[in-house]
């Protein structure tokens, strides 16, 4: 099950409980529709609306909107509100509930959410083939003498909450988590083709590839080569957009022939800057030629790529050397690790008689494919 929670609006709540009712032109085929549930003084609506007879449902609008009337009579508050509450509970395709179960699920749904007794709200089933959803219309400003409102502070998490609650109870298919989805928003025609398809949104899933590659990468503190073939093992692919010194300033994402940016997918972990600050993702910035062919890289075979680190050590003996050379093919943390090790090893043995005056990573390494032809560049023949 989805729960989905529309925007809340002020003013009357006409257009939202024809719409529930079948009066207005949706964007999904109906099927079918029965009212599941309501506690309005007025009697259910929909015998007349299939009918062509409206004015029952104008009854209920009257009902729904009076309330707002009495409280600015009652109280004199200027603050705006927004008493228009709309929600949708939608099933996989192939899950049905019962009128009763469905009665049950709202009636559970509304109370997590805070609405009690007072709260007007009424519930309507549209059945699209194989699918059933309900649709909820509530009045946030209850019918009590302080006209107190519904907070919806944490509602979206109390919804997640009420919504995995309803699936246990009814054995329902579970939905995707927030964890999933790094807490991004399903839109309504992002859920109606998520519903139709029996699938995640593309964004959402696109976001959960995406997260696991990170957490990959993360674990082995890689950089971008390894994130980049992470991603390419969940067949997704990335595209940068250059600035004027040729390095990075955006990227974007590519799934199933879509296309969207860092940005629109989630600007705050998603855009090149935050791969590289906050997700800690190491990039150097002379790689971003080998970077593009590695990015250019679309086949899925497992190969084993080796980089070559060429480290630079230069002696302190009071005489002019040449530096060595010593090449390592492990990662660069893996290294830097060994090295120290190393020299606090000779440092040891030697008690301070030789010691390296510098050593660090050469700007330049070599990644070859093994069974391909190497070339060594002159400076580092030495290390052969």
């Amino acid at each position: 099950m989805i729960g989905k929670i529309f925007p809340k609006s002020a003013g009357s709540f006409k257009g939202r409980i024809r719409y529930i009712f079948g009066c207005t032109k949706h964007d999904h085929e109906i099927s079918g529709i029965r009212t599941i549930s309501f506690n309005t003084m007025s009697k259910d609506p929909l015998p007349g609306v299939l009918q062509g007879n409206e004015s029952d449902l104008s009854e209920m609008i009257r009902e729904f909107d009076q309330v707002e009337t009495l409280r600015r009579f009652a109280i004199d508050l200027e603050k705006p509100i927004k008493p228009v509450f709309h929600a949708m509970l939608s099933l996989r395709p192939g899950e049905f509930l019962t009128t009763s179960q469905w009665r049950t699920a709202v009636q559970k749904y509304m109370a997590d959410l805070g609405f009690d007794e007072t709260n007007q709200f009424v519930a309507v089933m549209h059945q699209d083939k194989d699918h059933q959803h309900v649709h909820i219309v509530a009045n946030r400003t209850r019918l009590n003498d302080e006209f107190s409102m519904v907070k919806d502070s944490n509602e979206r998490s109390i919804s997640l909450d009420s919504v995995s609650g309803i699936e246990d109870r009814f054995n329902l298919s579970k939905a995707p988590k927030p964890k999933d989805t790094w807490g991004v928003s399903i839109t309504h025609a992002e859920l109606q083709a998520s519903i139709r398809d029996n699938d995640l949104p593309l964004k959402h899933k696109m976001i959960a590839k995406i997260a696991g590659a990170i957490e990959r990468t993360q674990a082995t503190n890689g950089d971008m080569f390894d994130f980049v073939r992470a991603l390419r093992k969940q067949k997704v692919y990335i595209n940068l957009t250059l600035n004027e010194e040729g390095q990075p300033k955006g990227i974007s994402f590519e799934f199933d022939g879509k296309h969207i940016s860092g940005r629109q997918l989630k600007r705050s972990r998603l855009t090149w800057h935050k791969l590289i600050t906050q997700e800690r993702i190491n990039y150097d910035p002379e790689t971003i030629s080998e970077l593009q062919g590695e990015i250019a890289r679309r086949d899925s075979e497992d190969q084993k790529r080796v980089r070559i680190h060429y480290y630079e050590f230069i002696a302190v003996n009071g005489r002019r050397r040449k530096p060595i050379y010593i090449k390592f093919t492990a990662r660069d943390y893996e290294v830097q690790k060994m090295i120290k090790e190393i020299l606090e090893l000779i440092d040891a043995i030697f008690d301070a008689l030789f010691k390296p005056r510098e050593c660090k990573l050469k700007r330049k390494y070599i990644e070859y494919m093994p069974g391909q032809q190497l070339h060594i560049p002159d400076e580092l023949e030495l290390a052969i």
